[in-house]
């Protein structure tokens, strides 16, 4: 499984935009779900996906 990246800086204003008081589970789970959406947002842009016709024929594959 390849490793989520996330700047720090990304982090940091995830923080600073935080209640005082942050539950420690939601927090990991924000910094998780932001740096997904990153990863997902450069395969687009790198082209590095499945068009929905390609996805089926993977499907009847299994």
């Amino acid at each position: 499984m390849e490793n989520l990246v996330i700047e720090k800086e990304k982090i940091q204003e995830m923080l600073n935009n935080a209640p005082d008081n942050i539950v420690i589970d939601d927090f990991i789970e924000q910094i998780i779900v932001s740096a997904k959406i990153e990863k997902a947002l450069d395969q687009l842009a790198n082209g590095q996906f499945l068009t929905s016709e390609q996805l089926d024929e993977e499907i009847k594959k299994w």
